[in-house]
C-alpha cells in the first residue's frame, strides 16, 4: 500500500506558486526588519542586521535550490508548459497580486492624505528607507490577500 503517485502538474506547479508566494512574505519581513533597523537603537540594529542577513541568505538559497533543482533541467516547453498550468493557487496567486496592488496604493494614497497627521511625527528618513518600507506594505498585502484567497475558497468547496 505504498505506492506514491505522481503528482499531476497542476499540482507541481501549485507548489511552486505556494513557495514563491512564502518567499515573498519573507522578503516583506527583510524590508520590515531594514525599516525597523533604522528606528532601533544600536544594539538593537546589530541584532535585526543579522537576522536581515540570515534571512536573506535563507530566501537566496531557497531560490537557487528551486531553480537548479526544478526549473533549470526543464526545456523551455517543459518550463512553459509547467508555468503555464492553471491551478487552483496560481488562480489565487494572481487575484492576490490583482488586489494587493490596488490595497497598496489605497494605503499609499491614505498615507499621502493623512500627511500631516502620521508622517510628520516620523522622524526625517532616507529614501531607502522608504522605498524598503513601501515594499514591506506592497509584500505584505499580497502574502495577507494570498492567504485570503487561498483559505476562502477551500472552505467554499
Amino acid at each position: 500500500m505504498n505506492a506514491q503517485t505522481t503528482p499531476s502538474p497542476a499540482e507541481l506547479a501549485d507548489r511552486t506558486v505556494q513557495l514563491l508566494a512564502c518567499s515573498m512574505f519573507a522578503v516583506a519581513l527583510v524590508f520590515c526588519l531594514s525599516v525597523a533597523e533604522f528606528f532601533a537603537s544600536e544594539s538593537t540594529a546589530a541584532i535585526i542586521d543579522i537576522a536581515v542577513k540570515f534571512l536573506g541568505v535563507v530566501i537566496l538559497g531557497l531560490m537557487a535550490l528551486l531553480y537548479f533543482w526544478k526549473f533549470r533541467p526543464m526545456s523551455s516547453d517543459q518550463r512553459r508548459r509547467h508555468l503555464a498550468e492553471d491551478g487552483f493557487l496560481q488562480i489565487a496567486f494572481r487575484n492576490a497580486m490583482a488586489k494587493s496592488w490596488m490595497l497598496s496604493f489605497v494605503v499609499l494614497v491614505v498615507l499621502q492624505a493623512l500627511d500631516n497627521l502620521i508622517l510628520d511625527r516620523l522622524p526625517y528618513m532616507p529614501l531607502e528607507i522608504v522605498i524598503q518600507g513601501v515594499l514591506a506594505i506592497m509584500l505584505l498585502l499580497f502574502s495577507i490577500a494570498f492567504v485570503s484567497f487561498t483559505r476562502t475558497s477551500s472552505s467554499d468547496e
